[in-house]
């Protein structure tokens, strides 16, 4: 049987966080339908870029990364119980259908263009035309004074931050329930705000996560493609939600905050790139990052029971 060695430092701090202040490792956070649909929006231009960038040398990924675009777009989403295309529709039914359209002849071109100058370019320019109409999706859906809330903003990049360290835990392989017991994050049920070590998830998290941490200084093992390039895709643009949308809005006494967060994406962005160790992901998000936004940002954590209001309530697009 391997044994693995852990620094004693990394085990003595993982110990006293999980312990004495388990709301470092829950990050299941108390979501409001302009964040939600912000980090949709992200997500989707995260994966077209993806597509543009693939497209030249690696068709099969152009293609998973168009797919994963029209389903985030088309899919259910489980926190507001709607597709984001008939939250759209209710404002501009326009721009839901141009995205649509755009977003089935992308994955169609993808599938079945072979990879050329000519093809490039078209494929360059169907990306381009997605982000202006997901921007324009969002000046229709979300007034500018919400859009300018850094409590949103902040949101939006602490959602990213799970975003990226979900995708980095499915690119190495491990079972999305041990990913998430490791950030105190409960799979099939409602959010809770503690670890769950009763159940042996918490602590089989914590093996995996001991096993990637070994003394091995060579790159992690990257199983699943698309997932690590979603990753890195969605750590840049963190970096840009950050530079561009929170850090011009951020009130003055966030400044030393917003320096330790550029620095801490900085590190996230890094360690997805070098293949670092899933712990190394996982204290950048859970145990830097999360908690800076949550202290400098007053994010609050959803508790047990919670759940987002229903359709109609205060929680519309445009109220909190």
């Amino acid at each position: 049987m391997q044994i693995v060695t852990v620094p004693l430092s990394i085990l003595i701090v993982l110990s006293f966080l999980i312990c004495s202040n388990p709301v470092l490792f829950a990050h299941t956070f108390s979501e409001n339908e302009n964040a939600l649909f912000l980090t949709m929006i992200n997500k989707i231009k995260a994966e077209t870029q993806l597509v543009a960038r693939n497209f030249s040398n690696n068709t099969k990924q152009a293609q998973d990364h168009a797919s994963v675009a029209l389903a985030l777009f088309t899919q259910n989403d489980p926190v507001v119980n709607t597709t984001w295309t008939a939250e759209i529709s209710e404002r501009n039914p326009r721009v839901t259908t141009d995205l649509l359209h755009y977003l089935n002849d992308l994955k169609t071109t993808t599938a079945s263009s072979a990879s050329n100058a000519n093809s490039v370019s078209t494929v360059q320019s169907k990306v381009a035309n997605i982000g202006n109409l997901l921007d324009e999706a969002v000046s229709v859906r979300i007034s500018k004074d919400l859009l300018d809330s850094p409590k949103t903003q902040a949101l939006v990049l602490a959602n990213l931050g799970n975003e990226i360290y979900s995708n980095y835990g499915n690119a190495l392989g491990l079972p999305p329930s041990t990913v998430a017991s490791m950030a105190g994050m409960s799979m099939p049920s409602k959010p809770s705000m503690n670890m769950n070590t009763s159940s042996g998830n918490g602590m089989s998290g914590m093996n995996a996560m001991s096993e990637s941490t070994a003394k091995d200084p060579s790159p992690a093992t990257i199983k699943n493609l698309t997932a690590y390039q979603t990753a890195q895709s969605l750590a840049a643009v963190a970096q840009q939600v950050f530079e561009n949308n929170l850090k011009p809005i951020a009130p003055t006494n966030a400044t030393n905050s917003n320096s330790n967060i550029a620095n801490y994406l900085n590190q996230l962005k890094n360690a997805v790139n070098n293949k670092s160790s899933f712990m190394n992901v996982m204290e950048v998000v859970h145990v830097k990052l999360h908690p800076t936004l949550i202290s400098a940002y007053n994010l609050r954590l959803s508790m047990p029971g919670m759940s987002m209001p229903s359709k109609g309530s205060s929680m519309n697009m445009n109220k909190h």
